[in-house]
């Protein structure tokens, strides 16, 4: 183990609440254990430590974030994924391979999205080239994590959407049963909603969608009373 994932481990470990672990492990299916760190103090934590301890070099970091990772509980995943975040400048084209690992591996809905959101979101901004042949065969996988963050890492994009992938990834999954899948159909339609929700209405209505993902898809535009 890093002397970096020592220190970060003595660190957090000072604020373990085992009475806060228990709730929060059952809410995440008890799937992973937890320190008992809620997210609004963790946010806090991660700022201390970062500012506290300097952030090793891009390479080293891609290791140590893997420490972090195989650790058992759920807060040092998600301060592996911060940790990444501090290097956007230097991630090459070659580390969306990396950067899937983290989708894949020790996974569930939390990370899926939150790596989704925080990397692939701005790793596909700087190489959009690569977006569509990497998207695609997520889209196409079997793991029902990358088909999710193959149709929600758009979320943020508004105007520079993609449409044509974010309507090929929504049709080849769209009669897939899993409640995630349904659940980011519907996520996506509805964010795109507020930039084109006529584009968003005509796509609802021309293609067989699950209930759920209707429902979530047309749940802004209702709300704004826009439905005729």
């Amino acid at each position: 183990m890093t002397d970096y994932v020592k220190k970060a481990q003595q660190f957090f470990e000072k604020h373990r609440d085992m009475d806060a672990a228990v709730p929060m492990a059952k809410y995440m299916k008890n799937q992973f254990s937890f320190l008992g760190i809620p997210a609004s103090k963790r946010t806090d934590l991660f700022k201390v430590f970062f500012n506290t301890f300097p952030t090793p070099d891009w390479d080293s970091t891609k290791l140590i974030a893997k420490e972090f990772h195989n650790l058992p509980e759920r807060e040092y995943h998600y301060f592996a994924i911060q940790l990444l975040t501090r290097h956007k400048k230097r991630w090459s084209p070659t580390d969306i391979i990396y950067f899937e690992s983290y989708i894949i591996n020790n996974a569930w809905w939390d990370t899926a999205d939150l790596v989704s959101s925080r990397i692939i979101a701005p790793f596909f901004r700087k190489y959009a080239n690569l977006a569509p042949a990497m998207t695609d065969s997520w889209s196409q996988s079997k793991n029902i994590w990358l088909k999710r963050v193959s149709i929600i890492f758009q979320l943020s994009y508004k105007d520079k959407t993609n449409r044509d992938l974010l309507t090929r990834h929504i049709i080849e999954n769209a009669d897939h049963d899993d409640f995630f899948v349904q659940k980011a159909i519907g996520w996506a339609l509805r964010e795109y909603s507020k930039t084109d929700y006529k584009w968003v209405l005509d796509f609802v209505i021309q293609n067989s969608l699950k209930s759920l993902s209707k429902r979530e898809a047309i749940k802004w535009i209702d709300y704004k009373g826009l439905i005729e």
